[in-house]
């Protein structure tokens, strides 16, 4: 560990042994921030002001501890250098002085090979989660198979007595089930997993149904994840923060079912390594099936077979508002690196509800 992981984590571990709270990770290819969102709004609404759930995408081994000691810091937005000297100071005196609450939900990346397990060493956990595994980071690892063992790590941190969830449409269900952790399985549709993990979360934790309804139905979804904007012309439902596979899949489902002609703007999905082309080829074939008209961002979109295909998203937001009329349901939805948002922000400048 470096300097700033060193104090960070002393900081988290000592609150940890000293507050004892009860800590919920959830890791997985698709759904881990709106899981995570989703199971902090059904604790919320039995224990207000009793929980705390990791900021924005602060997954990682950096990431995670300033989670814990409510660091709010977005890496994508922010550049980060001197202020690390004032966040280093804090986090001592919240090691210090400061106290956790009684729920922690955190959320569990893995981008490379050790990323789940350096973390399962780092922090012990009540309950853990897998919310789904497909491909998605997959230029740092050698197989889906390798990502899933990696995910499967996760449960090497729970207690005795703790618990974990898995999906019951995990094609890999038979990575994540060891024998010291006993994992009870959800079912749900893709685009329902966060709605699904928190409902089964609140029943371990013997949350009432009616809580539990009540707070899935005024949870709003995090910004650029699934969102369904009303914007009075068309539809817009906003995808952009991310995508792989697993996710591009469930919100074209979702698309499908909306009303009016469907539109889906879609970006490359990066990290995907050698088989990246065939993974595109296969979304394109799905989108077919779920849109009428098809636009491509980025030189991997290409592979979708678009009707209409754009290098970048700053050219697409300029070009596509012709192509768009009364009456749209509109998909944008690309991985994080091609700033699929730029996309958004000219939709909802165009089309404003009177």
């Amino acid at each position: 560990m470096n300097l700033r992981s060193s104090i960070l984590w002393w900081a988290v571990k000592r609150r940890v042994e000293k507050d004892k709270p009860f800590i919920i990770a959830i890791t997985g290819s698709i759904a881990k921030t709106s899981t995570k969102v989703a199971v902090g709004a059904v604790l919320r609404r039995a224990y207000p002001n009793q929980v705390r759930v990791g900021y924005g995408n602060l997954n990682s081994f950096l990431g995670v501890p300033l989670a814990i000691l409510d660091f709010h810091v977005d890496f994508y937005k922010q550049k980060i250098t001197l202020q690390w000297i004032w966040i280093l100071k804090l986090s001592i005196w919240r090691g210090l002085f400061g106290r956790l609450p009684k729920y922690l939900v955190l959320e569990y990346g893995a981008d490379h090979p050790g990323d789940i397990e350096q973390l399962a060493q780092m922090l012990p956990l009540d309950g853990a989660i897998i919310t789904l595994i497909g491909p998605a980071h997959l230029a740092n690892y050698s197989s889906i198979d390798a990502l899933a063992t990696e995910k499967a790590r996760i449960f090497s941190a729970v207690k005795p007595g703790g618990w974990g969830l898995v999906n019951k449409s995990d094609p890999y269900i038979n990575n994540l089930t060891p024998k010291d952790c006993p994992s009870e399985m959800v079912d749900t549709a893709t685009e329902d997993i966060a709605i699904n993990f928190a409902r089964a979360v609140g029943q371990k934790l013997k949350i009432g149904t009616e809580l539990i309804e009540e707070a899935l139905s005024i949870m709003p979804r995090p910004e650029g994840r699934l969102q369904l904007k009303d914007l009075g012309d068309v539809k817009l439902l906003d995808d952009s923060y991310n995508a792989n596979p697993l996710s591009m899949k469930a919100a074209l489902s979702v698309l499908s079912k909306l009303p009016g002609r469907k539109v889906a703007i879609l970006g490359d999905m990066l990290e995907l390594g050698p088989d990246e082309k065939t993974f595109h080829q296969e979304i394109g074939r799905l989108a077919i099936e779920s849109a009428d008209l098809i636009i491509g961002i980025g030189p991997a979109a290409k592979n979708y077979d678009p009707a209409e295909w754009y290098p970048s998203s700053e050219l697409a937001a300029k070009k596509i508002l012709p192509l768009l009329g009364q009456g749209d349901s509109i998909l944008v939805k690309g991985s994080h690196g091609v700033h699929m948002e730029v996309i958004v922000k000219a939709i909802e400048k165009n089309f404003v509800k009177h």
